[in-house]
């Protein structure tokens, strides 16, 4: 069976995860988990989606630097900076290509320095200057990244007073696991198309 590539950002993701896992994880009883343990899991999520979050705009950032090397070392354009130069609505006609490419490099950093989540329009935002279509990617895990992140947010801005959110351990054990082995087909998209 062929080996599964990883770039180092998924390493250090995984990594990342296992952690937050083993520091978060506590004994279930069967007739549910206490108030201290429900806590535990919301810092989980938060802390779980922080490091999904930080993972698209490290691999965003990646590809735009790899770009970024090839222009300045040998002007030429790859793919993705191609998209970008199609994609940038501000170019300036006095400009020369040399500013122009840099201003769209600085523009599309500030873009992914003012991400804010992992949902689909997130992702759509991040990646489609890049060159990609949203509909690249599987629909499954976009919604999958959508509704997790419409957690996160229901744990991060209400009381749990005004939120029906049940915790159970293991199911939220699964759903960042589930996160975690799609985003490897993610990969297989942005870094080895085939």
């Amino acid at each position: 069976m062929e080996e599964i590539k990883k770039s180092k950002e998924y390493n250090y993701l995984e990594k990342r995860i296992r952690e937050l896992k083993e520091n978060f994880n506590f004994k279930q009883s069967m007739s549910g988990i206490t108030k201290r343990q429900s806590d535990r899991l919301k810092g989980l999520r938060m802390l779980c989606h922080a490091e999904f979050e930080d993972y698209f705009e490290s691999t965003a950032l990646n590809l735009l630097m790899k770009a970024e090397r090839k222009w300045d070392d040998k002007h030429i354009a790859d793919y993705h900076l191609a998209s970008l130069l199609v994609w940038h609505e501000k170019i300036e006609k006095n400009d020369d290509i040399q500013t122009k490419v840099h201003k769209i490099i600085i523009d599309y950093k500030k873009l992914i320095w003012d991400n804010h989540g992992i949902k689909e329009a997130n992702i759509k935002k991040m990646y489609e200057p890049l060159g990609y279509k949203i509909t690249d990617f599987d629909s499954a895990f976009l919604a999958t990244l959508s509704s997790y992140g419409e957690l996160r947010g229901e744990v991060a801005h209400l009381s749990m007073k005004h939120t029906n959110q049940l915790f159970d351990k293991y199911d939220e054990f699964d759903k960042i696991d589930k996160i975690l082995s799609s985003i490897l087909q993610f990969e297989r998209i942005v870094y080895w198309p085939q």
